[in-house]
């Protein structure tokens, strides 16, 4: 073999290896990186698939599966249906800040709702009386539906110009709608409890840095709390070293204060559900003096508000019934309970902005107390 043929022969095989060394390197290099990705899509799908929003069976996205035409309406669809949601921020090329179309049944959040160039650009979300979150970043996506659907002003213009203990004929109870968790955490800034004149009110709540809004606190994918970065540890715990689990979020107080007067300065979950207590037995005791009916309240059956018929305080199966829905409020009674309604349809209503759902109840037993024979007499105002 020739000297020139020889060296172009070892050429073409350095030239080999090489390609081959490079290659594999490449798929050594890249490989690792792939299998994270995936392992990473799968724990994000897997934590989806187990939060609410992925609940495809839920009454949530199947309460209109027996109307006809099937479909979600417009007003429900925003938050109700992943294709509503998307007309809503204009991601299907349609005018934002309102729902064209009727939404699809059985049509849960999922990725396509969140993840797209609309959504990315939200920055603000408006309220349901019209005020305007802004600067919220991803966050305005949460915020968007968790903001509820009735507000304060619907309330406000339901009693303009009525007389504030006259009984309105055939008024059922007014709510905020549910989970209406960025109306709480707003407090005065977002103004969707029914403030009195004259008052002042808690505005955004502050917690500690860095967990002051719904990503930073929630996993936007399982919508569980936050877990310590590097472990799975509950956020909370970085702070408050007894919380382990749900449950334990009860247990904390933001302060030594007895807040309901029964004697005892309890967690913030306890105090607010005292003074819930007294705004219950203060609506009923109301009620009962305007109408000769008195008022009962359920938070699991609808519409919620019931005729108490024996006045024992507790309200059976029976009287739970919605043929027996209390419908004698008056303006000063209709406010009063929305109150109600707004903090007991935000469960967290205790994490979210406690003072808030704290001055919006005192401030509605008393304004009821003149009547009711329930005073804030041992209550405390935050």
């Amino acid at each position: 073999m020739k000297k020139s043929t020889l060296f172009v022969l070892l050429a073409v095989v350095a030239l080999a290896l090489v390609a081959w060394v490079g290659c594999t390197t490449k798929e050594a290099v890249e490989a690792p990186a792939a299998e994270e990705t995936t392992s990473g899509l799968n724990v994000v799908a897997a934590k989806w698939a187990g939060s609410a929003h992925a609940d495809a069976a839920s009454e949530a996205f199947n309460h209109w599966n027996e109307d006809d035409p099937q479909e979600v309406p417009p007003t429900c669809a925003k938050c109700h249906s992943s294709t509503g949601f998307q007309d809503y921020i204009g991601a299907d090329g349609s005018e934002t800040g309102k729902v064209d179309a009727a939404g699809k049944i059985v049509d849960s959040i999922n990725c396509a709702t969140c993840h797209n160039d609309a959504a990315d650009k939200l920055d603000a979300a408006k309220l349901p009386n019209g005020t305007e979150l802004s600067a919220l970043g991803q966050n305005a996506i949460c915020s968007t539906c968790h903001s509820g659907m009735g507000s304060s002003k619907d309330v406000a213009d339901k009693v303009a110009g009525l007389a504030e203990d006259d009984v309105i004929a055939d008024q059922g109870i007014m709510g905020v709608h549910y989970l209406a968790a960025a109306s709480t955490q707003a407090g005065a800034d977002g103004g969707m409890g029914f403030q009195y004149e004259g008052k002042t009110y808690a505005g955004t709540f502050k917690h500690a840095e860095p967990v002051n809004s719904c990503t930073e606190c929630h996993d936007p994918h399982s919508l569980h709390t936050q877990e310590v970065p590097g472990s799975d540890a509950n956020l909370c715990s970085t702070c408050h070293s007894d919380v382990k689990s749900y449950q334990d979020y009860k247990k904390i107080s933001m302060s030594k204060v007895d807040y309901d007067g029964d004697g005892t300065a309890e967690s913030t979950y306890d105090e607010i559900e005292g003074v819930r207590a007294v705004l219950i037995k203060a609506l009923a005791g109301y009620s009962t003096a305007k109408s000769g009916a008195t008022f009962g309240f359920n938070p699991a059956a609808y519409p919620y508000a019931f005729i108490d018929t024996n006045a024992d305080g507790t309200l059976s199966e029976e009287e739970s019934a919605f043929p027996n829905q209390f419908k004698a409020f008056t303006p000063r009674m209709l406010k009063a309970a929305y109150n109600l309604m707004f903090v007991t349809k935000d469960p967290a209503a205790y994490i979210h902005n406690a003072d808030y759902a704290l001055q919006l109840m005192y401030d509605s037993i008393e304004s009821l107390s003149e009547f009711s024979g329930v005073s804030t007499q041992g209550l405390v105002r935050p």
